[in-house]
């Protein structure tokens, strides 16, 4: 099977998996329940499989020893990255923000409960939390979002939730994006 076969059958996700060696492989890669048995070392293409997760390794951005423990923890669950601003990331560390608004484009329609997020702060993309999708609750607006959700969930503080508007989310989306793509929350536990 060639590469544009996979890609087209399986399409790619971003993912961190770890081998039986214990190194952790991030980059993108295909995924298919059948065994590919497929290695081409020594060839241009050269790829890898692990676990029925595909990577070509010029898709790879990292291979590392993983941390202990960490096999359990990243084993063939796709890993999604999100950029969140400080105060927000704030709020979820401190576990006060559990639900993550987002438009739901062609990115968050790739997201899944059990798949991982990697949340990097934008004051410090050094700093990171990684979570687990619970759930998805998807809605038409913000307005119909807003008056579904727990906004404390969300990320506002009690006294927030109170004046708390859906145009708040206009900064980060168009309306016109919002209406094309409908909303997500993507509901999630610290890892």
């Amino acid at each position: 099977m060639t590469r544009e076969e996979i890609r087209k059958l399986n399409g790619y996700q971003y993912v961190r998996l770890t081998d039986v060696d214990g190194n952790v492989f991030e980059g993108e890669a295909a995924h298919d329940p059948a065994d590919y048995c497929f290695h081409e070392f020594g060839r241009d293409e050269e790829a890898v499989e692990i676990d029925h997760w595909l990577f070509y390794l010029s898709d790879i951005q990292s291979v590392e020893p993983a941390e202990p423990g960490e096999v359990g923890v990243w084993m063939s669950r796709p890993l999604h990255r999100m950029h969140l601003e400080h105060r927000s990331f704030a709020a979820m560390e401190a576990g006060r923000k559990t639900i993550e608004l987002r438009l739901y484009d062609e990115k968050r329609r790739r997201i899944q409960a059990g798949d991982i997020i990697r949340f990097e702060d934008t004051e410090d993309e050094s700093e990171l939390l990684f979570a687990q999708v619970e759930g998805m609750r998807f809605f038409a607006s913000f307005d119909e979002l807003y008056a579904a959700l727990p906004l404390t969930a969300c990320g506002y503080t009690a006294e927030e939730a109170k004046t708390a508007s859906p145009r708040d989310m206009d900064a980060y989306y168009a309306p016109e994006a919002q209406q094309r793509w409908g909303v997500v929350g993507i509901e999630v536990s610290l890892l």
